[in-house]
């Protein structure tokens, strides 16, 4: 038991040196309204904050921001919705810590949901730079969950 204790006392110890994680974010969504019909396109403001001590970059596609999230709705209820436009080109910022970055995301209600209330969540997929953003596929990709937006659907 003395040894199992000092394990865990070591790891405890340990963990609390290590250096803080970089390419933390807060994520915020916040839906234009709260009542949609079925097959309904929205829009939702998302705000992506620094919440480290130190710059972070952050890059994402001008016209395919959509790629950048993932939705997590057990309903199936919601979508993403990716919009059309002229050069879809990489840009990227610069973040100060507690600087926040917002753009409008879209999204569109699915024309089988059934009425009624329903939640979901959308998880930011950060890249840090241009070449990060061309790759397709990332082994372990970051993700940063939004809290749970409410919305009914008539």
């Amino acid at each position: 038991m003395k040894k199992f204790l000092f394990v865990l006392l070591l790891l405890q110890t340990f963990s609390f040196s290590l250096p803080a994680q970089e390419r933390d974010f807060y994520i915020e969504i916040f839906p234009e309204k709260k009542v949609f019909k079925k097959g309904e396109i929205f829009t939702v403001k998302t705000s992506i904050m620094n919440v480290t001590p130190k710059e972070q970059r952050l890059c994402f596609w001008n016209c395919s921001y959509d790629q950048n999230w993932v939705l997590e709705d057990e309903l199936k209820k919601v979508q993403l919705y990716g919009v059309a436009c002229d050069k879809n080109v990489v840009s990227c910022i610069t973040l100060l810590p507690m600087e926040k970055f917002e753009k409008e995301l879209y999204l569109q209600v699915s024309d089988t949901a059934k009425r009624g209330k329903t939640s979901f969540k959308l998880g930011f997929m950060p890249c840090v730079s241009r070449e990060e953003c061309f790759e397709t596929e990332s082994a372990n990709p970051e993700k940063f969950f939004s809290q749970e937006a409410v919305i009914t659907i008539r």
